[in-house]
């Protein structure tokens, strides 16, 4: 069972004779829930940066890397106070801000590779890009090309065919003259 704020603050202990002080009790939980509240915050901010940083790679590459799984140190159940020494201390919060640390060290590690992936596969996708692109612009200039020599032989043949049927309709008058001066 974990064990919640909710739970430490409801908690009551019994009291007998030589016991524990009940202040010094209340005092120490109160202490945990404080450093519960805080763990659990700080957990929380973290995770809402790794979502952050995992939605701000896969907007760059989206097949590229998947989004990794949030490793969040879970923090052990604490324990109700039970007559042990009162030298063990408390979970360090430098342990925990290590922890933290490593964990962001690894998700912007994570975030920068992923980054970097998607630069390069954007950089590739460019350069294909422009060499079709070039690739298709040769091959109009070629069909430009054709196209420019093809108009230019209909020109010199409708040229030809111009002076072939002025030619004939010359020789037609010349025939029709000479067919008049016949009849005459």
């Amino acid at each position: 069972m974990a064990i919640t704020v909710a739970m430490i603050e409801e908690k009551e202990f019994k009291t007998k004779m030589r016991g524990y002080d009940p202040n010094e009790v209340d005092e120490f939980l109160d202490e945990i829930c404080d450093e519960m509240v805080a763990l659990q915050e700080e957990i929380a901010t973290l995770n809402q940066r790794l979502s952050q940083a995992s939605q701000q790679s896969s907007a760059y590459a989206p097949s590229a890397v998947p989004a990794p799984a949030p490793v969040v140190p879970v923090p052990a159940p604490v324990p109700a106070p039970a007559p042990v020494k009162k030298e063990e201390p408390a979970p360090q919060k430098d342990e925990v801000s290590a922890s933290a640390q490593k964990l962001l060290a690894r998700a912007q590690k994570v975030y920068d590779d992923t980054l970097a992936d998607a630069q390069q596969e954007a950089e590739q996708i460019l350069a294909d890009a422009k060499a079709k692109a070039a690739e298709q612009i040769g091959s109009l200039e070629d069909q430009r090309d054709a196209l420019a020599k093809e108009v230019d032989e209909l020109k010199a043949s409708a040229k030809d065919y111009r002076e072939r049927f002025l030619r004939l309709i010359e020789d037609q008058q010349h025939v029709l003259k000479a067919e008049t001066a016949l009849f005459e």
